[in-house]
């Protein structure tokens, strides 16, 4: 039996972690012949092409933030069923793959509404956005809407944060990002999506707006990686991206020390790596790669550290600038 996929949408009472569903929008999919496509009949709330939806009450106070966007106020949802009566009839039980813009916030809202979320496999269409249409100056679900369908943003996209319409808004761009990124299958998707989601820079800290797998290249620098995941517990990406940039590291291994220094290291492909003292230079150290006995890159470096440094980054990564 094939794993169950739904593209969902919430209206909330606020964007905190125990925000209530106001208004769920959601519609099912599926890849047929290698291409996606809705197959579950739209609802009789809004006309084709808006996707099914409906409004749920929920047990907190919609915060003024909430009505400005979603314009929903407690006097619509008089009658509702509750958020914990009406959510659970409408999502998956057991594994599915849930599709959201942001999916983090709508599992965590349909988690709040008493659904069981453990066995949902999240994909993020913005975080697929960010790293297939990274030109894009917004990756707000209006903004790629607009860019890869202007005639129907204009058309339709005042109906923006309607529950509804945001489902066929992202069925619209998730059917854009997979063609782009030549995705035929939902395992296919959901792998996309994580790598998408897990980080390639530092966004905060000391080394903000650096390579996590360069910081990593560095030995003074490897000790920030224990402080990540001693001290940050609400990024599981971010934490995911630093495991990785540990364990795919690879150190060179040093022979031939001379005057206190790792003089050479020498690689199955021929290649080596050289740290000499250069007094007369810009710099008191000078970081060497060598090809064939050919001097191929070269820097010049403060410390003997950072001379290494420079020379485990070609190693695993490939040449950078000179630093």
């Amino acid at each position: 039996m094939n794993t169950p996929a739904m593209i969902i949408d919430f209206e909330a009472t606020d964007v905190s972690k125990e925000a209530e569903a106001t208004q769920l929008g959601y519609t099912h999919i599926e890849f047929f012949n290698k291409s996606l496509r809705e197959y579950f009949p739209t609802g009789p709330s809004l006309t084709p092409p808006c996707s099914n939806w409906l409004f749920c009450k929920p047990n907190r106070q919609i915060s003024y933030g909430a009505m400005a966007v979603s314009h929903i106020t407690k006097h619509d949802l008089k009658g509702m069923l509750s958020h914990k009566e009406a959510v659970p009839m409408y999502l998956p039980k057991g594994e599915a793959y849930i599709i959201g813009h942001n999916v983090d916030f709508d599992i965590q809202v349909a988690a709040n509404a008493g659904v069981d979320v453990s066995q949902y496999k999240g994909i993020c269409t913005q975080a697929l956005a960010r790293r297939l249409l990274p030109d894009l100056d917004s990756h707000s679900l209006g903004a790629p809407t607009y860019a890869i369908n202007p005639e129907l943003a204009r058309k339709y996209c005042r109906n923006a944060h309607n529950a509804g319409w945001d489902v066929t808004f992202t069925l619209w761009l998730l059917e854009h990002l997979c063609k782009l990124g030549n995705i035929t299958s939902m395992e296919q998707l959901h792998l996309a999506s994580e790598e998408a989601r897990t980080p390639i820079i530092f966004d905060f800290g000391k080394h903000k707006g650096k390579v996590i797998k360069e910081v990593a290249c560095h030995a003074k620098d490897r000790e920030y990686f224990d402080w990540v995941f001693d001290n940050i517990k609400d990024k599981p990406y971010l934490i995911k991206a630093c495991q990785k940039a540990i364990k795919d590291i690879r150190l060179l291994n040093w022979r031939h020390e001379q005057y206190g220094l790792p003089a050479v290291a020498e690689i199955d492909n021929g290649d080596s790596y050289h740290i000499c003292s250069r007094p007369d230079a810009p710099a008191p150290y000078i970081a060497i790669k060598k090809s064939d006995d050919h001097v191929v890159d070269d820097g010049y470096f403060d410390t003997v550290e950072d001379a290494k440094a420079w020379c485990v980054k070609h190693f695993n990564i490939g040449a950078f600038p000179h630093e």
